[in-house]
């Protein structure tokens, strides 16, 4: 068949023939597809001109197919199928899924939903697998855009064209402090007071569009010299340098965990956790609380697996009791 030939081809006409052979009978058949018989008949023999085969013929009992008819019968109905395939919504089958997701997300903020993610994943998609790491220093959105990565949370507002994101809600930080350092009895703190004394940041990004990166310009402008003694994504370092007197500061989730954690041990030193002094809210444009994205390549917005990842992960984020929800 020639392409003005299959150009020639009407998707009518097709399912008019599919229920022809199923009806038997070109009356049953009009009235099933809720067209006259005429207009039936002049579909039938478009077709008839078209496949050089009159298809049909006419019996004692109805409509009889010919041999052609049989064998279009068994290549057209795949086809149509196939078309109806289609235009009905996928469904995701979560306990068949078949899936690796790779999330890009900082200890600070996995903290808000690793636990109850995991038991979801357990309960309703055991074949869902992850692939859970930190954010590179230079990588951020290349990764999204590249595929190496499917879903990233960050305290970036600014995104490329390609990025979708949805704003998560608003997390404040922390000071956590150990009896060795000296101002353990405070309940708050000046900035100053802070900066005399050396300080740790755990996943703190110097990314210029970061949020936290803004405050600390300001904090600069102002003669502040807010350089931290120490940098480290890893919560064991963290641990060790607090033990030893500096002040770490945190996401709010980090000092929960971090307090859980020497709590639960034998012989370990007591901490607590303090509030971010007030010379920081105030220059802070979200008084403190940063805004938390989730963020995702725009192949993968109506990809039915990863809308039910990412909108677990949303929904146990804002569970999360440090998580300050959007207006």
């Amino acid at each position: 068949m020639q392409l003005d030939d299959v150009l020639k081809l009407d998707i009518k006409i097709l399912v008019a023939f599919m229920t022809i052979m199923e009806e038997g009978s070109a009356s049953r058949a009009a009235k099933r597809l809720g067209v006259t018989q005429p207009a039936l008949s002049k579909n039938l023999q478009k077709l008839r001109e078209l496949f050089k085969d009159p298809l049909f013929t006419r019996q004692a009992y109805g409509l009889s197919p010919t041999a052609k008819a049989v064998e279009l019968s068994n290549q057209i109905h795949p086809i149509l199928s196939s078309l109806s395939e289609l235009m009905t919504p996928s469904v995701l089958d979560l306990k068949t899924l078949q899936r690796r997701f790779c999330l890009r997300v900082d200890e600070g903020d996995l903290e808000n939903f690793i636990e109850p993610l995991l038991a979801s994943l357990h309960d309703d998609a055991p074949g869902l697998r992850l692939s859970i790491s930190g954010w590179g220093e230079e990588s951020q959105f290349e990764d999204l855009m590249s595929g190496t990565a499917d879903l990233g949370i960050m305290r970036i507002t600014n995104t490329p064209g390609n990025i979708r994101s949805k704003l998560i809600g608003y997390m404040e930080a922390c000071i956590i402090l150990s009896e060795s350092h000296p101002l353990f009895h405070r309940d708050e703190i000046s900035l100053e007071e802070l900066l005399q004394n050396r300080t740790v940041t755990h996943h703190l990004r110097n990314h210029q569009e970061s949020t936290f990166q803004n405050t600390a310009n300001k904090l600069k402008q102002k003669g502040y010299d807010i350089e931290p003694s120490l940098e480290t994504d890893s919560l064991m370092v963290a641990m060790q340098a607090v033990k030893r007197g500096m002040a770490l500061v945190a996401p709010r989730p980090i000092g929960k965990l971090f307090t859980d954690v020497i709590c639960d041990q034998k012989n370990t030193y007591p901490t607590k956790v303090l509030p971010i002094p007030k010379e920081v809210i105030e220059v802070d444009e979200y008084n403190g609380r940063h805004p938390i994205h989730i963020f995702w390549h725009e192949r993968s917005n109506n990809d039915l697996a990863h809308r039910w990842l990412r909108e677990n992960i949303i929904r146990f984020m804002r569970e999360c009791p440090w998580m300050h929800l959007p207006d």
